[in-house]
């Protein structure tokens, strides 16, 4: 499966990830958790110098119920031209980013899983092949490295991503941050643990705090500079019961409606994921009992 964002996200750095519109009708089929599925992967870095070691640290779902382990495989190189159409792919990896091996999801106190497993690292090409026959304003801008990262298991298909990190000039000392999200609000309360499932529709929250959004510059082919705003934009992801939309834009509000019966044996998990449109994201788990 290949994860695709829409357009504008595909252009910046981040995870490519399915995005369909607010109250689409394929809504649930994105954001519904069920079987193996990629999230997202966090790059400590989402913005970085040639050189500099940068860990990630991918985000999955699995309401297997009773644990599996699952292989992953990883590689990386310079985009080829994705960002001008050149379809997703390393026809050359380099040799010290291909990485392999198995991660065991538990199924948890609510028989599934939700959340971080094994981080994974890589080293960014230095400047020289970097930036070769590169501008100055695309070295102050950033050049983007693909990493590929792909999970499979023994009786299903494979689940494959990629995201984009953006390599930039060490002289240029503002990189882009990861967004944080300070709290998942219900009613304007932030949950804190397990809570109780509501019995009607309730409305949920992410709460950013405003630094978050960051303002940032882009430098221009004749020298100049333009300066820019974050939009950050929260995916909702729910093993039960339905959003009114799939996403929602800074602290708006986003409406919940339960299911008809509490699932047997087990609870309730929403993940939400908030990205800042050039690579960072955050995210944060809530579970009803």
């Amino acid at each position: 499966m290949r994860i695709l964002q829409a357009n504008r996200l595909v252009l910046a750095v981040g995870l490519i990830a399915v995005i369909t519109g607010c109250n689409q009708p394929d809504f649930p089929k994105y954001t519904d958790l069920g079987s193996l599925r990629l999230l997202t992967i966090i790059a400590d870095k989402p913005e970085a110098n040639p050189g500099d070691t940068v860990i990630f640290t991918p985000v999955l779902s699995d309401l297997n119920g009773q644990g599996r382990t699952i292989q992953y495989s990883v590689q990386g190189c310079i985009d080829p031209g994705v960002g001008n159409g050149v379809n997703p792919g390393c026809p050359n990896p380099d040799v010290s980013s291909m990485q392999s091996g198995t991660v065991a999801l538990l199924p948890g106190n609510n028989n599934t899983y939700t959340g971080p497993v094994a981080s994974f690292s890589l080293t960014m090409p230095d400047d020289t092949r970097m930036f070769a026959n590169r501008s100055a304003a695309d070295q102050y801008n950033g050049v983007a490295y693909l990493v590929f990262y792909s999970i499979s298991i023994p009786d299903g298909p494979a689940v494959n991503s990629f995201l984009r990190v953006i390599v930039s000039t060490s002289s240029k000392t503002q990189k882009n941050q990861n967004p944080v999200i300070t709290s998942v609000d219900l009613n304007d309360v932030p949950i804190t643990g397990e809570f109780p499932m509501p019995g009607s529709t309730a409305p949920f929250r992410v709460i950013d705090p405003t630094s978050s959004a960051e303002t940032y510059q882009i430098l221009t082919r004749d020298g100049s500079f333009t300066t820019h705003n974050e939009e950050l934009i929260t995916t909702w992801f729910v093993t039960d019961g339905l959003f009114d939309s799939s996403r929602t834009i800074g602290n708006s509000e986003n409406s919940w409606k339960p299911p008809a019966s509490k699932p047997v044996n087990r609870g309730i998990a929403i993940l939400v994921v908030t990205r800042d449109g050039r690579g960072g994201s955050a995210y944060q788990k809530i579970e009803m009992n």
